[in-house]
């Protein structure tokens, strides 16, 4: 099979870490024996204009690259570094993959990365090659972008092209059917993550003493580092906490663990290499991470299969693989309160922590690989271009 995959976020020189489970879901692909190429459109900025936009210039991105056997075309389009002027960007991303239509020309089915801008893109390359679209949602495209008017009616129209709609939850098909009545064409498929990066992963050789905590994820609002904090300012005994990630609350984050009192105890360490970050998860003891806006959550299965017991939000993308007790935690949103008390259980019971990691880490490493995945999206493959015929 010939699969044409169009994302926007696949990886770049600029940002190795961006995207990466869409890479890694088309090795996936790849090794189960078909041709795959990928379209990532890349927002077009001039050296000139990188430090007034505050963006990484698109100069030093290639038109074309090779990861092994895959290749990756990085055509240009004009985009607007704003929310509000999506629904412009959209047609700009559409323009940009008219005008490389010929990178389709063998492809059996598209697979498009999210609905807006990547979906809204393909409708008229599928419909013109009459082959199926394919679109995957993430998260963002349910979880926030459609809230905005313009927006929606666009992944309306994204959802009404597309043959098939994969969801990597049961939150994001709960959250779907609240808007549109075609929930049966929506299939839930679980991500996998990099088994194998989380058994070779080597401890950091020190990341200090007592209990040694440990979160990863985007320093934005929804992830809940704020709530992670005030828990940790409440625990009595030694502890270390290290947070893995970058964003734009890093300096806010930083204000609260200073007033807080435990900037001492905390370490924000940025943005690391994909490898690292599982080096941070073998040299800890729990993860912890209450986002209260997780489509998904590989970062949490990424833990546990490092064998930490981890610490999530109720009613999120998490709970379809955390069993509170058995498999990690799950606690209600914003509640440092409910944070500190696992924290404390788990510090006291090492029988407790050892049982849950123990069983987290069976779960994340037999049932979510890459592999598994793959499989599974192939099927809906071949059922979509069968059905399209």
């Amino acid at each position: 099979m010939n699969i044409a995959i169009v994302s926007h976020m696949f990886p770049t020189p600029n940002d190795s870490v961006g995207g990466i489970f869409v890479l890694q879901q088309v090795r996936a692909l790849s090794e189960q024996g078909h041709e795959v190429v990928v379209i990532s459109p890349t927002p077009c900025v001039p050296e000139v204009a990188s430090e007034l936009l505050d963006r990484p210039s698109s100069t030093n991105i290639p038109k074309t690259d090779t990861y092994g056997d895959i290749t990756v075309h990085y055509p240009r389009y004009w985009s607007l570094p704003r929310p509000e002027t999506l629904p412009i960007v959209a047609y700009s991303f559409r323009r940009t993959l008219n005008q490389h239509s010929g990178l389709f020309k063998s492809a059996d089915v598209i697979n498009a990365h999210v609905a807006l801008p990547d979906g809204f893109g393909c409708i008229p390359l599928a419909r013109s090659l009459d082959i199926p679209l394919v679109t995957t949602i993430h998260g963002a495209d349910l979880q926030h972008t459609i809230h905005r008017p313009i927006p929606k009616r666009q992944i309306r129209t994204v959802f009404q092209a597309s043959d098939r709609i994969v969801l990597n939850s049961k939150k994001l098909q709960r959250v779907y059917s609240k808007h549109f009545s075609d929930v049966k064409k929506t299939d839930v498929v679980f991500n996998g993550f990099s088994t194998e990066s989380a058994h070779d992963a080597k401890p950091i050789e020190e990341i200090g003493s007592g209990l040694r905590i440990v979160s990863v994820g985007s320093l934005v609002k929804e992830k809940g580092h704020r709530h992670a904090l005030e828990a940790m300012a409440n625990l009595s005994f030694d502890f270390k906490y290290v947070i893995v990630g970058d964003g734009p609350l890093r300096t806010t984050l930083e204000e609260t663990s200073s007033n807080l009192g435990i900037q001492d105890q905390v370490s924000f360490v940025g943005e690391v290499e994909h490898d690292t970050v599982f080096s941070y998860l073998k040299s800890s003891d729990i993860f912890v991470l209450p986002s209260y806006e997780e489509a998904f959550g590989i970062a949490y299965l990424e833990a546990m299969a490092c064998g930490l017991p981890v610490i999530a939000c109720e009613g999120e993308g998490p709970a379809d693989f955390i069993t509170h007790r058995e498999t990690g935690f799950l606690v209600p949103p914003k509640d440092p309160d409910a944070i500190v008390d696992v924290i404390r259980e788990l510090q006291a019971d090492h029988e407790l922590r050892e049982h849950v990691a123990d069983r987290g880490q069976r779960t994340a490493l037999n049932r979510f690989s890459w592999e598994r995945n793959a499989k599974a999206v192939e099927r809906i493959f071949y059922e979509a271009i069968e059905a399209h015929k």
